[in-house]
C-alpha cells in the first residue's frame, strides 16, 4: 500500500484499545511507514528495496504501574489483545511514582507542507531516473555509490485523557560517494519532496571533490585552523544533541548541567531545536502526543534552553516541549530537529580567512570518548584539503581527530551563509559551514 490509511481508519483501530477494563489510563499509537530506495554502486543501480509496515503500540497505566505492548496485527481484535498484554505487563511492573500522566487534547502548531503525495507514491523507476541525473554529472574515470530513498510516515495517537492526533510526512534523501584515481568525494541532501532534491547537483559536488582530491599529500597532525563543511558540522551537532536533554542535565551528565545561562561557545552561534520551520521534516507532535515547539538552545553562544518530555517537565515544574520519544523510553527527551542559524559568509570567504589550515568535507567513524566533555574521536573522509594563503590547496590524506565539541565551537569566528539538511532515522540537522580557529588532529592515515 503506497498511500495513507487515513485518520478515521487509524483512530478506529486505536479506539479498540482505549476501553480496556482495569486500566486507569490508556495511550494507543499507530505508525504506518512505507517507501523504498535505490542502491547504486559502480555507477549502476543494483538493488531496489521497498517496505510497508504498520505498528500499533499501547501503553496502559493501572494503579501507578505502566506497561507497554506492540503489534503488527492491525485490526481491532489485534489492537485490543495488545492492550490486554500491556495491562498484564503493567500489573507485573513496580509502581512508577514519577509517571506524569498521559497527554490530553492540544492544538497542533501551524506548519508548512510536510507531505508530498508524489514522493509517497514514488516508484522504483522514478527513483532510478533521479539516480541517473546524479550519475550524469560524473567525470571521466569516476564511479559513484550510494542510495536515493523516498518514504512516507503516517502517525495517529489517542489517549483516554483526550488527545486525538494524526499527522503525515514524507522524506526524500540522496547520498553518494564518488571515487576515481584513488580519491573520493561525498555529498548528500534531504527534503520533504523528491522534486525538491537536486541529484544532479549532489553528483556534481561529489564528483568535483573527488577530482580535486587526487594525489593527496601527507598532512602534519596537530592543532589546525579549519573550515568544516555542513556535513562535518552536522556530525558534531548530532553528538552534541544529548547535552540539551533536560534529563541529561538533571542527572549531571551534560556539559551544561551547571552552566545554564552561561556563554559556552562562540557568540556567533545560535542553535535551536526547530521542528516547525519551513522545510523541516516529520509530524508536528512527539511520541507522547505533545505538540512540538521551537526551543532556543544556544543564543549568542549562551545556553538558553533544554528540551523536555512529559516526565522531565513534571520533574522540573514546567511544560513538555514536544520532545518525548515513544514508550518505552529510557533515554528521556531528545532534540531531533537541530538547526544552526546561518551567518553571512560564503565558504570561499571562510577559507580566505585562514593562512594555513584544513578544509574538511565530512567526518567518519565518529565515536564518543567522554560525553560530559563532549570529547569525540573519528576520521576525516571523502575530501580533506590544505588551505594555503586563503585558498583551497591540494588534498591531504585523512586524519584522525580527538576533539571536544564545545571547545572547538568556542573558537568559531565564521559562519557560512547557506545551511544544508542531513537526515537519518534519528532526526534531521540543518547546519552551515563553520570556521574554527583550533581543531586537534592526532594522526594521519595512509589513505
Amino acid at each position: 500500500m503506497r498511500e495513507p490509511w487515513g485518520a478515521d481508519h487509524l483512530h478506529h483501530l486505536l479506539d479498540a484499545a482505549l476501553g480496556i477494563d482495569g486500566a486507569d489510563q490508556v495511550e494507543a499509537r499507530a505508525v504506518h511507514a512505507w517507501g523504498g530506495l535505490a542502491r547504486f554502486a559502480r555507477s549502476t543501480v543494483h538493488q531496489h528495496v521497498a517496505g510497508d509496515d504498520t505498528t500499533v503500540s499501547v501503553r496502559v497505566v493501572t494503579r501507578g504501574r505502566v506497561g507497554v505492548a506492540s503489534t503488527n496485527e492491525v485490526n481491532p481484535a489485534g489492537v485490543a489483545a495488545t492492550g490486554e498484554r500491556a495491562l498484564a505487563s503493567a500489573r507485573l511492573s513496580p509502581p512508577d511514582p514519577t509517571f506524569p500522566g498521559l497527554a490530553g487534547p492540544a492544538p497542533l502548531p501551524p506548519v508548512g507542507p510536510r507531505f508530498d503525495a508524489a514522493t509517497a507514491a514514488a516508484s522504483p523507476e522514478r527513483r532510478s531516473r533521479a539516480v541517473a541525473r546524479l550519475l550524469a554529472r560524473l567525470g571521466p574515470g569516476q564511479e559513484a555509490a550510494g542510495a536515493l530513498s523516498t518514504g512516507a510516515t503516517e502517525v495517529a495517537l489517542a489517549t483516554t485523557a483526550g488527545a486525538r492526533l494524526h499527522g503525515l510526512a514524507t522524506r526524500a534523501a540522496v547520498s553518494t560517494v564518488v571515487t576515481g584515481a584513488g580519491a573520493s568525494g561525498h555529498a548528500e541532501e534531504a527534503a520533504v519532496a523528491l522534486d525538491a532534491l537536486s541529484p544532479a547537483e549532489v553528483g556534481a559536488r561529489a564528483a568535483g571533490t573527488a577530482e580535486a582530491a587526487v594525489d593527496p599529500r601527507t598532512p602534519v597532525p596537530g592543532d589546525h585552523e579549519v573550515v568544516l563543511l555542513p556535513a562535518a558540522v552536522a556530525t558534531l551537532l548530532d553528538h552534541l544533541a544529548p547535552a540539551f536533554s533536560a534529563k541529561t542535565v538533571a542527572e549531571g551528565r551534560s556539559p551544561f548541567s551547571d552552566r545554564m545561562g552561561e556563554a559556552v561557545v562562540s557568540p556567533l552561534l545560535d542553535l535551536a531545536d526547530d521542528a516547525l520551520s519551513e522545510g523541516a521534516l516529520g509530524v508536528p507532535f512527539d511520541g507522547e502526543g505533545t505538540p512540538k515547539v521551537r526551543v532556543p538552545l544556544l543564543d549568542g553562544g549562551v545556553v538558553r534552553g533544554l528540551v523536555h518530555d512529559r516526565a522531565s517537565a513534571a520533574a522540573a515544574g514546567t511544560h513538555s516541549t514536544g520532545h518525548g520519544l515513544p514508550a518505552p523510553n529510557p533515554f528521556g527527551p531528545w532534540p531531533s530537529h537541530l538547526a544552526l542559524a546561518p551567518g553571512a559568509t560564503g565558504v570561499e570567504e571562510l577559507v580566505g580567512g585562514i593562512e594555513r589550515g584544513l578544509l574538511v568535507t565530512r567526518f567518519w567513524y565518529t565515536r564518543e570518548v567522554n560525553p560530559k566533555r563532549t570529547l569525540l574521536t573519528g576520521m576525516t573522509r571523502d575530501g580533506t584539503f590544505l588551505i594555503e594563503g586563503g585558498r583551497r590547496g591540494p588534498a591531504v590524506r585523512n586524519l584522525r581527530y580527538n576533539q571536544s565539541i564545545v571547545e572547538a565551537l568556542a573558537t568559531c569566528d565564521g559562519v557560512g551563509d547557506r545551511a544544508a539538511t542531513t537526515s537519518d532515522e534519528g532526526g534531521h540537522i540543518r547546519a552551515p559551514a563553520l570556521r574554527l580557529r583550533s581543531f586537534r588532529f592526532t594522526s594521519a592515515s595512509d589513505h
